[in-house]
């Protein structure tokens, strides 16, 4: 066989070498295609909301007896954050999210009054003392008494949720749904206040009729008029929470639609443990008060979930709007006004919401 010239032995080196770095470059890219970098998801939302479930009751004062005043909380705002990370290469996520709401302030004023009068008469004689001394006939007495009330009873409710999960992608069909189990803590609150004022103010007026001999017999009054005034004040405050935490199960999805344009959901159920309390303290300016408490260890289902129309502005920033829906059963306490004990009460929260996603 004759000699492979040099020229041709550089030309064969030159491509076996161009033909490995050619299938190197491709076998790291193809690695490096199927390992994904990691991603961070942080979101903002602001939401308005309403409560559902039941009116919170409260006795009226100072006797703590019936009748009652009862409670719906009005709308109010709510706002949240989370994060969502997955590390490079992995399927795993771990998500925290926190959120916070608070209703507006239901205030209930009532006002009255009532007067009455009466009069009295009481004779008193007294024996003349060498014909100078006046002869009294009596004391006639008008007296009017009016009183007046005025109260005011206030409730404010609020409502504090975070998770710390940890997700898993499914990698079922183009939505990619994720689920996720962890932990819910949650704390709801619902606190008012109550205050009475009463005044009384009392008006005599004295009439003492009588003649004196010494005057041939003229008849003669003298009057005397008096006013006093009381007032007092009853104060009363109450308040009704459960704080638990407890395992949730969640699942979070996309849909894309076209575009742009996708639908997101997401549903959860929680069971949580926790302590559940009511008390209530009343107290006047005339005296010492008194309070009474209940407590408790319970369970509360809880169920959430939200779906939402979202719009990719840029690859890496998303807006949402949607609905959300957040259910305690049984979770807070409040007086019956049937028997006059306690009763439980469910809370829902839900209302409209946007929130604005960055990726990272």
């Amino acid at each position: 066989m004759p000699p492979v010239q040099p020229s041709i032995r550089g030309s064969l080196l030159t491509g076996a070498s161009a033909l490995a770095l050619s299938v190197s470059g491709t076998g790291s890219n193809a690695q490096t295609a199927q390992t994904p970098l990691q991603n961070v998801s942080v979101w903002v939302e602001g939401a308005a909301f309403w409560t559902g479930g039941g009116a919170t009751n409260f006795p009226s004062l100072p006797g703590l007896g019936a009748p009652y005043t009862s409670f719906n909380p009005p709308h109010g705002p709510e706002w949240a954050i989370g994060a969502d990370y997955q590390p490079q290469g992995q399927p795993w996520h771990y998500v925290f999210d926190f959120r916070y709401g608070q209703s507006g302030t239901t205030t209930v004023r009532t006002s009255g009054g009532s007067s009455s009068s009466s009069t009295s008469f009481v004779p008193a004689v007294t024996q003349p003392f060498f014909g100078f001394s006046s002869i009294v006939f009596g004391t006639t007495t008008n007296q009017t008494t009016s009183n007046s009330f005025a109260t005011q009873y206030s409730e404010r409710e609020s409502h504090l949720v975070a998770d710390l999960m940890i997700g898993r992608d499914l990698g079922l069909g183009a939505n990619g749904p994720e689920l996720l189990f962890g932990l819910r803590v949650a704390d709801l609150h619902a606190a008012g206040q109550a205050q009475i004022s009463t005044q009384s103010t009392t008006n005599s007026t004295t009439n003492t009729t009588f003649y004196a001999p010494t005057n041939a017999g003229t008849v003669g009054t003298t009057t005397a008029s008096q006013s006093t005034s009381s007032s007092s004040s009853t104060f009363a405050s109450w308040g009704s929470r459960f704080f638990g935490v407890g395992p949730r199960l969640a699942v979070t999805g996309a849909v894309p639609i076209m575009g742009a344009w996708s639908f997101d959901y997401s549903g959860g159920a929680a069971v949580l443990i926790g302590d559940q309390s009511f008390n209530v303290t009343v107290w006047n300016n005339g005296g010492p008060g008194l309070g009474a408490s209940y407590g408790g260890t319970t369970a509360v289902f809880n169920m959430d979930g939200f779906t939402a129309l979202s719009y990719r502005i840029t690859p890496n920033f998303k807006l949402s709007a949607g609905i959300r829906a957040d259910f305690y059963n049984a979770a807070l306490k409040t007086y019956d006004v049937s028997t006059g004990g306690l009763q439980s009460l469910s809370r829902i929260y839900w209302g409209p919401f946007v929130r604005l996603t960055g990726s990272f």
